[in-house]
């Protein structure tokens, strides 16, 4: 239902041929678009100093998605699945 209304109004969005290009559409920064992103910035700031998140230790720092998905694309190479049960999960299997 929600999807659906989503492609009425933004049927670009959904579209299969518009997505699988490989054009990207450059959209220059506002004046706009900087002053609430330093905004939104100093707020988190703000907040990570907050003696509430110090005592319960809540970290707030950006996600590094470059690190993360290096990580996925060495997930294969990393990790070793388990090819059998041990004795204790054949037991309980």
């Amino acid at each position: 239902c929600y999807l659906k209304k989503a492609q009425q109004l933004k049927p670009n969005l959904y579209d299969g041929s518009v997505i699988g290009k490989s054009d990207v559409v450059i959209v220059p920064d506002s004046e706009d678009t900087l002053m609430h992103a330093e905004e939104s910035r100093s707020k988190m700031i703000g907040k990570q100093n907050a003696p509430q998140m110090i005592e319960k230790k809540v970290i707030t720092k950006p996600i590094d998605y470059a690190a993360l998905n290096q990580l996925s694309t060495d997930f294969n190479t990393r990790f070793v699945p388990q090819t059998e049960s041990s004795a204790e999960q054949a037991f309980w299997s």
